[in-house]
C-alpha cells in the first residue's frame, strides 16, 4: 500500500486552507488517543470537583464539621476566581515548561489540596483549599490539556476536543455518586482522597505517556503519514519558533476580545440553564427527586453530544458551528420562556443535555484555529481569562432577572438576548490564521 507523504507546511498551515474529508475522521493513532482519554479524564476530575462535586461537597462538610452551609456556599465564588489567574499564570508556565510540565505540578498541588478539604475543617480553611483547587484543576485541565490537543491535533482538535469533553460531560452523571460512595466508606474526612487518589493514578499516567509534542513520540500532528526527514523539521520548527506578539499585542487584537466575550456569553448562558433547570422543572409541578434523575438523563444524552459538536466543528468550521451551537441554545431557552409543558419539558431538556460538552470544544477550538499550535496556549492564556471573568458574572445575571423580571421568563429572556450578542461577536470574529 502507498503510504502519503505530507509536508510539514501543509501539517501547519491546513487550517487556512479549508477542512478536508480526513479531517471528520477519528484516526488519531494509538498515542493520540491516549493523549485524548488523558484530557478527558483530566476534564471529569476538574469539572467535578470544581462544579458538580458542590452539590455534596457543601452539603458533607456542614454536615460533618458543623459548618454553615450558606457561608461555605457564599465563599465558594470568590474562590472559583482563582481560575481566572490560572489562565494566564497556567499558560506563562505552560509556554516555557512545557503543558506535561504543568499539568503534572498541578495534579500534586491540586490533589493534596483537594484531600486536605476535609481535615481543615473551618470556613476559611474551605476557601483557601478550595481556591487552589480551583488554580490547579483550571491549570491542568483547561490549559495544560488544551495545549497538549492544539500541539498534537493542528488540524483536528475539533474533533479530538469532541472525543474529550465527554470526560467533562460524563461527570455531569458519574462525579458526585463516586464521591458520596467514598464518604459513606471511609467517611468525610478520608473520602476526599477518593478523588486525590484518582488524580495520583492519573499523574502516574501522565507521567509515563504524555510527551509536549508528537514528534516527541515519533508520531506526526494529525498522525498523518511523515518521513524521517520531516518528522525532524516538525520537531526542529515547534522547537525554534517564537511568537511574534506578546500579550500586550494579543490585548489589542479585537479578534481576541470577541472570542473572549462571546464565549463567555456562551458560558453564561450554560451556566443559567444549568443552574436552575432543576428549580424550573420543579416550578412546574415536577419533585426534586424525578426533576434531578431529568438531569441525569440530560448528562448522559450530552456524553455522544460532545462529540457530535466536535464532529460538526470539523464539517463545517467552527465558526459556522459556534453559531449554530448558539443558536440551538437560543431555541432551547425560548422553550423555558414559555408555559412549559411535558412535551415542551422533554425537548428542552434533550437539547440542553445534547449541547453540554459544546462550549467546552468551541470555545478551544476556535482560538486553535486562529492560531498556530506553537501559540495556542499563549493566545488561550488571554481568550480564557477574558471568557473566566463574563463567566463568573452568571449567577449575579440570574438573580437579577429571576428578582427584577418576573422570575424564570425573566432571567431566561435575559440570557437569551446574551446569546443573540454571542452570535453577533462570533460573527464578527476574523478566522483568518495568524502567523
Amino acid at each position: 500500500m502507498m503510504e502519503t507523504q505530507i509536508n510539514v507546511a501543509m501539517v501547519q498551515n491546513s487550517a487556512s486552507t479549508g477542512v478536508s474529508p480526513v479531517d471528520r475522521k477519528s484516526n488519531f493513532g494509538g498515542r493520540g488517543w491516549t493523549i485524548i482519554f488523558i484530557e478527558a479524564a483530566l476534564l471529569w476530575i476538574s469539572s467535578g470537583s470544581v462544579v458538580h462535586g458542590m452539590n455534596i461537597i457543601l452539603p458533607a462538610l456542614s454536615g460533618a464539621f458543623g459548618l454553615d452551609h450558606t457561608v461555605l456556599l457564599a465563599l465558594a465564588t470568590p474562590a472559583t476566581w482563582a481560575s481566572i489567574v490560572a489562565g494566564y499564570v497556567g499558560a506563562y508556565v505552560c509556554e516555557r515548561r512545557g503543558a506535561k510540565f504543568l499539568i503534572l505540578t498541578s495534579l500534586c498541588v491540586g490533589g493534596v489540596s483537594f484531600g486536605l478539604l476535609g481535615t481543615w475543617t473551618t470556613t476559611t480553611g474551605f476557601f483557601v483549599l478550595f481556591s487552589i483547587i480551583c488554580f490547579f484543576d483550571t491549570c491542568f485541565a483547561y490549559i495544560g490539556g488544551p495545549a497538549l490537543l492544539a500541539t498534537w491535533f493542528p488540524r483536528k482538535k475539533g474533533l479530538a476536543l469532541g472525543w474529550a469533553t465527554m470526560g467533562q460531560t460524563f461527570s455531569t452523571a458519574t462525579y458526585v455518586p463516586y464521591l458520596a460512595f467514598m464518604f459513606a466508606t471511609f467517611g468525610v474526612a478520608r473520602g476526599f482522597w477518593g478523588i486525590t487518589a484518582l488524580m495520583a493514578v492519573m499523574f502516574v499516567v501522565v507521567l509515563f505517556f504524555v510527551r509536549d509534542k508528537p514528534e516527541d513520540f515519533g508520531c506526526a500532528p494529525d498522525n498523518v503519514q511523515m518521513s524521517a526527514r520531516e518528522l525532524e523539521e516538525s520537531r526542529r520548527e515547534q522547537e525554534t519558533y517564537t511568537a511574534e506578539f506578546t500579550t500586550w499585542q494579543l490585548l489589542k487584537m479585537k479578534d481576541v476580545w470577541f472570542m473572549g466575550l462571546a464565549f463567555g456569553g456562551v458560558y453564561v448562558v450554560v451556566v443559567g440553564l444549568l443552574s436552575q433547570f432543576v428549580p424550573r422543572m420543579m416550578a412546574t409541578g415536577i419533585d426534586q427527586e424525578t426533576a434531578i434523575i431529568y438531569m441525569s438523563i440530560a448528562a448522559m444524552v450530552g456524553v455522544p453530544g460532545a462529540y457530535l459538536w466536535g464532529w460538526l466543528s470539523q464539517r463545517i468550521g467552527v465558526k459556522w458551528c459556534s453559531i449554530a451551537y448558539l443558536s440551538w441554545y437560543a431555541i432551547a431557552l425560548v422553550l423555558n420562556i414559555v408555559a412549559m409543558n411535558e412535551v415542551t419539558l422533554w425537548i428542552s431538556l434533550l437539547m440542553i443535555g445534547e449541547a453540554l460538552g459544546g462550549a467546552t470544544n468551541l470555545s478551544m477550538s476556535i482560538v486553535a484555529e486562529k492560531f498556530p499550535r506553537q501559540a495556542f496556549v499563549k493566545a488561550w492564556g488571554v481568550v480564557q481569562p477574558i471568557q473566566s471573568i463574563i463567566r463568573s458574572c452568571a449567577f449575579a445575571i440570574l438573580a437579577f432577572g429571576l428578582t427584577y423580571l418576573g422570575g424564570f421568563s425573566g432571567a431566561y429572556a435575559v440570557l437569551l438576548v446574551i446569546a443573540i450578542v454571542s452570535i453577533v461577536l462570533i460573527w464578527l470574529v476574523d478566522l483568518e490564521p495568524v502567523t
